[in-house]
Parts: C-alpha cells; structure tokens; sequence
C-alpha cells in the first residue's frame, strides 16, 4: 500500500502520494490549521475522488506532518478527522524530521512566520511587515545560517546585514519535495 502524507500550511493542503504532490487551497484551513471540519472533510474525499486515489486507503493508515505550533487540540482535532474519515491509524509526522541541525530554519507564509528554535515561536503577519527586522530581532538564537522556505513570494527578497540569511531552491515546496524524497515510515 502506498503511503499517504498530508502537510497543512496556510490555507492548503498538500497531499503527498503516489510519487506526487497534489497541492488545493481550501476555504477549511487557516495558517495551517483546519478551522471547518465539515468542509474540510468534504472536500478532503472530494480531492481523493478526483485524484483517484484508491478508496483501499480507508481502513490504512495516514501520515499526517505535524508543525511545532500545533497544540495537542490541534493533534487531537486532526487525528478524530481522519479516524471520521475512515483511518484506522493516524501518525503524526515531526516537521523537523526534515530539517538539517546545523541550521536554523524560518517558514515565512502568506499569513504568519514560525521560526524553527529551540523553543519555537509562531507570528500573525497582520502585526509584522518587515521580514528583516523581524528575522534580525531573533539572531541571537540561530545557528550560524538561516534557511527560509515557505509559500510567500517575498522569500528570495529578503536579506540582512546581521545574519544569514539563505532560501532553499525550492523554498514554496521545500516539505512536499522533502516529503517525496523521505523513507517509508514504519511508526
């Protein structure tokens, strides 16, 4: 059975699956958070029916990438819409499973910031405009380099004096692509 991977960041989702990523932004979630069950579940079996991905899956497991920001209510949240949609098992993914040690990681989306620390920290971007002052405030907590990735456009754009400052290639991809490339899991 081929695994099946959800990674949730602003307003979509990205389905890992069968050697591909399918990729639909949806009204349901929310700075990577679903915020509509009933919609989202709707939709989510609506994308599985015309991508046909094989209903055999129900009854499998799901492997679902899970963020720092994520609560527990949130984890729990999730796991009870999967096992609703017919998942006997839900296995939660850490994001930093992804991340290389030796470097600091920011994902700077359409909507919020979260930075990859040791205790990590999540932004509204309502309040905050300026990527480079707010990436320069936190310098004192990075490893020698900074690897943006995100879904916002303005990544390659940024940069500072005071720290450095990279993006990955493929920044607006960078954990699907990831995802593509990871092992099988066995959890």
């Amino acid at each position: 059975m081929k695994d099946l991977i959800v990674y949730f960041c602003d307003n979509m989702i990205q389905i890992v699956y069968n050697g591909k990523v399918i990729e639909k932004k949806l009204d349901s979630i929310y700075q990577g958070l679903v915020i509509d069950r009933t919609s989202f579940m709707e939709n989510f079996l609506s994308i599985l029916k015309k991508e046909k991905i094989r209903s055999k899956l129900f009854g499998d497991k799901i492997y679902v990438v899970q963020d720092v920001y994520f609560k527990a209510s949130d984890l729990f949240f999730l796991e009870s819409i999967f096992n609703d949609l017919g998942f006997v098992k839900v296995v939660f993914v850490d994001i930093k499973e992804f991340f290389n040690e030796e470097y600091t990681y920011i994902g700077i989306f359409n909507h919020y910031i979260v930075f990859y620390l040791e205790k990590p920290v999540f932004l509204d971007l309502f309040y905050f405009k300026d990527f480079s002052k707010l990436i320069e405030y936190f310098h004192e907590y990075y490893q020698p380099y900074v690897l943006l990735f995100g879904t916002n456009k303005n990544i390659s754009k940024i940069h500072s004096n005071l720290v450095n400052i990279y993006y990955i290639d493929q920044f607006q991809s960078y954990i699907a692509e990831s995802l593509l490339k990871a092992k099988k899991y066995d959890v």
